[in-house]
């Protein structure tokens, strides 16, 4: 079978083998299941993660942005302050006098000065404070200590012009590195506000703040997304207003959130795709105060990296599925793939003609009941290759016989013609014995009609013990009934024989209480008589109800100890009835189990008598036309008595019948010895099968 098989193609092998084909369906349906199972709670457990950090991060941006807010509110409440200032109002009104002397104008600068100087050195977040003319002359610039003079450019005046148009709004300028005038040492970002005077237009001012970009470095320092997150101000013309890598200020921002839409939303997040093509997470808050987006990127590889254990755990168990798969496919192909391989190879050598072969299969599945049917199959073929070789056997023989008999026949139609003249002689014995085998057939008549008769009685005997076994099934069926009902009602008086023991134990437990009650009463009553005689005639009526409340107590208690006793026989009688319960329930298992082998037996005996009927009808039958055979023989028998009498006048006849007589028996000779060939090659066909094992032989 192996040789056969190692030339054919893989796809016929598995076409040919059912436990293969079970083998490769358990396998791949299992680790596909498992498979799709794991990459969905994987995908699924991502997304659901990606949009929980996203809500939290979005919560962590608004935070920072609340922080910033509190930062940005403390310079524009100092600015407005500055702005409202009458007496700096006054001060610069009277530092832009054109008589003022150069003494007055030194004080008046000290003092606005100092006064800027007290404002920074309250907040080291601050780098200066400027208070710029609005016609940007250099000359009349008062500025704190460290501030860089005026350095007008393209960009920082249109950004003066912006605070001029303002009208007195505050305009915040994003953090560049070298300052507005790019001439500091460090970053700063601004904050401007028009300080109005409706009296004296031309002699306005700018007041600026200007903020160290550290202090919005401080401000978001505690906020973060992931471990390589970035925390960035964006202005409305997506350049950096500030960014933790000073190196990036003063560029355009390559999130392009203005560009997709969502900078027109005050707050939201967004999954974008950076240079490196890898996923980031933006979140975004709009500042209230300076109108800038606060945003946070984190790359969403570090915000599911926590789902890679996910992944690694559906791998592991692809793998343990695959391998329990193909243990079970093992399993499979060895339970049924190979029984059913053998019951092929089994059925091949019996198509061969080995009628021998026998299943060994033991259990009772459909392949056990396979192999049984295949045994009884194999049992019956060969049962009926043995008749049949029987037969041929016979067949056989007959021929034989056939054979000898024509040629005797032959050579006794040569002496016929010398025996027709002993034929009237043996005419008359003839007619004799005729009439003596009519005696004997009418006998045997008689002795068929009998054996009828005692067959249909054992008929009716048999349709009688059918029926008693068929009461006698339907009588055990139903006492196994009335026996299953006589276990469920053991199996409840158990159950409430139980619930018996469980009151008794409760009513133990009340009569304890009372018992303790009525200890207590006699306490009491000891006590009042005690009392009672400390009072004297006075406590005599107490002294009465004393001794009554004790002998009550006494009485309870008697009482008390009664149905204690009685409570604890109750007790002993309900454990005792459980025990007999108990001892009767696997007695009435055992009456269940003998009752059910009885109704087993029963329906044995029911198909045994079907069996028997059946038998029983066809031996009639076979009587009925052995009955009818011995009518005919009467009659043949009667028949020859006649011809015995007309023989003698037929012997003239035989003469010449006797010449064709020998032809034929000539024929029938050759007729014989053909049967005789045909039964010997129907011999040698029926030993091609084999009928018993060679082992036993």
């Amino acid at each position: 079978m192996k040789k056969r098989l190692s030339g054919v193609r893989p796809f016929s092998v598995i076409n040919q083998s059912v436990g293969l084909k079970l083998f490769l369906i358990i396998i791949c349906s299992i680790v596909v299941l498992v498979s799709t199972l794991g990459v969905a709670s994987y995908s699924i457990s991502k997304s659901i993660i990606k949009k929980k950090v996203a809500s939290a991060s979005l919560q962590t941006i608004e935070q920072a942005s609340d922080k910033l807010n509190f930062l940005f509110g403390v310079y524009e409440s100092q600015s407005r302050q500055l702005m409202v200032d009458q007496e700096l109002i006054g001060q610069l009104l009277a530092y832009n006098e054109p008589g003022l002397s150069t003494a007055g104008k030194n004080q008046l600068t000290n003092n606005i000065v100092e006064r800027l100087n007290s404002i920074v050195a309250a907040d080291k977040r601050l780098f200066s404070v400027r208070l710029v003319p609005k016609n940007l002359d250099k000359t009349k610039l008062l500025s704190s200590k460290g501030a860089s003079s005026l350095n007008l450019t393209d960009d920082n005046h249109s950004w003066l012009s912006q605070v001029i148009e303002a009208n007195g709004e505050v305009v915040y300028m994003p953090a560049q590195k070298k300052g507005l005038f790019d001439l500091n040492s460090e970053p700063t970002m601004m904050i401007g506000r028009l300080q109005k005077n409706l009296n004296n237009p031309e002699k306005e001012y700018i007041i600026l703040f200007e903020v160290r970009d550290q202090a919005l470095t401080d401000v978001l320092a505690n906020i973060s997304l992931a471990e390589s997150s970035r925390i960035m101000l964006i202005g409305n013309d997506n350049n950096i207003a500030h960014i933790e890598d000073i190196s990036l200020l003063e560029s355009k921002s390559s999130l392009r959130i203005f560009d997709t839409g969502h900078g027109e939303e005050d707050r939201g997040s967004i999954f974008i795709k950076d240079e490196q093509s890898k996923t980031q997470l933006v979140v975004y808050k709009r500042n209230e105060l300076s109108n800038w987006m606060v945003v946070g990127v984190a790359p969403v590889s570090e915000l599911v990296q926590e789902t890679s254990s996910i992944i690694t755990v559906t791998i592991g168990i692809i793998i343990i599925s695959a391998l329990l798969s193909i243990a079970i496919g093992f399993f499979v192909l060895r339970m049924v793939g190979k029984p059913l391989q053998q019951l092929s190879s089994l059925m091949e050598e019996g198509e061969g003609g080995n009628l021998s072969v026998r299943t060994k299969f033991k259990g009772q599945d459909e392949i056990g009941k396979l192999g049984k049917s295949f045994n009884r199959m194999m049992e019956k073929i060969s049962l009926l290759v043995t008749k049949t070789d029987g037969s041929a056997q016979h067949v056989f023989h007959t021929a034989f016989e056939l054979s000898e008999v024509s040629e005797k026949t032959s050579e006794m139609a040569r002496e016929v013609a010398s025996a027709i003249e002993q034929i009237a002689k043996g005419a008359m014995e003839l007619s004799i014995e005729a009439e003596r085998e009519m005696t004997y057939a009418e006998n045997i008549g008689l002795s068929m009609n009998k054996v009828i008769d005692f067959n249909s009685k054992m008929e009716e005997s048999a349709d009688q013990v059918y029926l008693i076994s068929s009461q006698g099934t339907e009588y055990m069926n139903d006492l196994i009934s009335k026996t299953n009902t006589t276990e469920e009602l053991t199996s409840s008086m158990v159950g409430k024989v139980d619930r018996l023991k469980e009151s008794t134990i409760s009513i133990h437990k009340i009569l304890e209480v009372l018992k303790t009650m009525t200890q207590q009463t006699n306490i009491l009553s000891l006590n009042a008589s005690i009392e009672a005689v400390r009072a004297g005639a006075a406590g005599k009526g107490f002294m009465v109800i004393a001794n009554e409340i004790r002998n009550l107590s006494d009485q309870s208690k008697e009482s008390i100890g009664i149905v204690q006793a009685i409570t604890s026989d109750i007790r002993n009688e309900v454990e005792a009835t459980v025990e007999l319960l108990l001892t009767a329930s696997p007695l009435l298992n055992e009456q269940i189990r003998s009752i059910k082998e009885a109704a087993t037996i029963f329906d044995h005996v029911r198909e045994k008598m079907d069996l028997f009927i059946e038998h029983n009808k066809s031996s009639i039958s076979s009587i009925k036309e052995l009955n009818q055979s011995q009518l005919i023989l009467s009659e043949s028998i009667s028949n020859v008595s006649a011809v015995a009498e007309q023989s003698s006048a037929a012997s003239e006849e035989v003469a010449s019948i006797t010449s064709e007589q020998l032809s034929s028996s000539e024929k029938l000779v050759g007729l014989s010895r053909k049967l005789e060939d045909l039964s010997q090659k129907l011999k040698e066909s029926l030993k091609l099968f084999q009928t018993r094992n060679k082992e036993s032989e």
